[in-house]
């Protein structure tokens, strides 16, 4: 017996979906202000929970997740003392 290659019309049809996922990196700036006092550790996890909520906010939560290691870069100043 020989098998003969199946023709389009012998081909059984399916429809099919297309879906995507994109994996973006983003920068978010003042997400908040700490003053002199504050450890250096807490100025690093307010300003992630910040940049996290405002990226929920904005996308209303829905098919998100985080992924990757954040990049938290802290920014401090002297103060000069007046006289």
């Amino acid at each position: 017996m020989t098998s003969r290659p199946m023709s389009n019309i012998d081909k059984p049809k399916v429809r099919t979906t297309t879906g995507a996922t994109v994996t973006l990196t983003i920068q978010i700036s003042n997400v908040g202000s700490w003053g002199p006092d504050c450890q250096i550790d807490q100025v690093y996890r307010q300003a992630l929970v910040e940049a996290k909520r405002r990226i929920s906010g904005a996308l209303g939560g829905r098919d998100m997740r985080f992924v990757g290691e954040p990049i938290v870069r802290a920014i401090t100043t002297d103060m000069e003392l007046k006289k």
